[in-house]
């Protein structure tokens, strides 16, 4: 049989600590093939211990076995912890800490929170006992995110390991992952009230973010515009009026700009701040550019109009050409629609520059569209429509100039 043979040939193995983990592997495969030689498989595994003389590896050697047989389906693999957990404790103290840390890894592998928090509470090193703690809380949060059987088991067992952490940034990260598990199972309210208890700013300003985030993606945001704005004015009295930036923005890419604009008018040179907030979101999602356009002043959306185009025509790319018509239709002015013109020129739709530039009432303006339409069609070689472009020019010595260039470009280019 190729089973008994593969048993036979892992005894080849020279490192009592792979042979070890190695039969380790072999029981559980042999396990899902419902092969009873499983048994003799761990057997081999737990003789393969007493090869190992260092006494640290012996302990991890052993944990491993556990581990697989946990992964087995073995509900005897806790013994296997235990075990370990009472041979460590003749270990030096930063050796058995890494050894109860190597353990929690293993059990919140295989799902066992409840043994993993006990274990943590074990380790001695804080920093290392606060990072293991939280680990379990991370890793109880995504199994909720992902399913939610058992969530009811998994909270539990996150809030007894919340219990425990009580340093930074390790708490506040720990509330983080606790919201999140909340809004995987449709607990909206108790998500609010666990990131209201963030007392680190910068991961408030995150956990406000992502939970803006998640509600708006969920479409349930509207039902919790209130409790949100109450969290927001919260963290802002606690940490400032300059934290009000980042809770807007946050509304804002949630699709709630009104909310969001409403905000930054209660600061100093509000106008600065809202623009300031309009170009960052540009970058992030330049989707919501539209309604935030919408719900500003004219004279706001005159600045911020200008401020956007100049940065757009900076890298002018497709993506971007919602926020342009947006800007062309909440910004009624000639100045602004030339930036606009120059936009679709420099994408190269210039029939739509032109359209722009025919209906401009300022001589001047209309000339600076033109003559780029103009010279636009010139480098496509389109000598009739520069022409035509040039024609439409109000200004009689720019567009004698204009037409005196394109003539000598169509001569160059057309040859005897």
């Amino acid at each position: 049989m190729l089973t008994v043979e593969v048993l036979k040939s892992a005894d080849i193995i020279p490192d009592p600590y792979t042979r070890a983990v190695t039969y380790a592997r072999l029981g559980e495969t042999l396990v899902r093939r419902k092969d009873p030689l499983y048994k003799e498989a761990f057997l081999k595994a737990f003789d393969a211990l007493n090869d190992i003389n260092d006494p640290e590896l012996l302990l991890r050697a052993t944990l491993a076995i556990g581990y697989h047989m946990g992964k087995a389906g073995i509900k005897a693999y806790y013994k296997v912890f235990l075990r370990v957990v009472e041979d460590s404790s003749a270990l030096s103290p930063p050796v058995r800490d890494e050894i109860l840390a190597l353990a929690v890894r293993y059990l919140v592998s295989l799902g066992n929170l409840g043994q993993a928090v006990t274990l943590a509470t074990e380790i001695s090193d804080k920093k290392l006992a606060q990072a293991t703690l939280f680990s379990i809380v991370r890793a109880g949060s995504r199994l909720i995110q992902d399913s939610s059987l058992k969530a009811a088991y998994k909270l539990r067992k996150i809030k007894l390991a919340l219990e425990y952490i009580t340093d930074e940034p390790y708490r506040s990260k720990a509330l983080i992952e606790l919201a999140k598990a909340f809004i995987a199972v449709g607990s909206y309210e108790r998500a609010l009230a666990t990131i209201r208890e963030i007392e680190s700013p910068d991961w408030a300003k995150v956990a406000f973010k992502e939970l803006t985030f998640s509600l708006g993606r969920m479409g349930v945001i509207d039902k919790f515009i209130s409790g949100l704005s109450e969290l927001a004015d919260d963290f802002s009295s606690r940490f400032g009026a300059d934290f009000v930036v980042e809770l807007a923005e946050a509304f804002l890419l949630a699709g709630k700009p009104d909310i969001a604009v409403g905000m930054l008018r209660n600061l100093d040179d509000s106008v600065q701040v809202i623009s300031e907030v309009a170009l960052e979101v540009l970058d992030k999602n330049p989707a919501v550019i539209p309604g935030f356009l919408e719900v500003l002043s004219d004279d706001e959306a005159r600045i911020v109009g200008k401020l956007l185009m100049d940065k757009i025509l900076e890298h002018p790319t497709k993506a971007l050409e919602e926020v342009v018509k947006a800007v062309a239709r909440r910004v009624r002015s000639e100045a602004m629609w030339v930036k606009v013109a120059r936009y679709y020129t420099l994408l190269g739709d210039v029939e739509t520059a032109r359209n722009i530039g025919v209906v401009l009432q300022n001589p001047k303006l209309r000339s600076i569209v033109l003559a780029d339409v103009a010279r636009s069609y010139l480098k496509q070689n389109k000598i009739e429509e520069a022409i035509d472009a040039a024609l439409e020019v109000r200004d009689r010595k720019f567009a004698s100039l204009l037409m005196s260039e394109i003539l000598v470009r169509a001569l160059s280019v057309g040859g005897t």
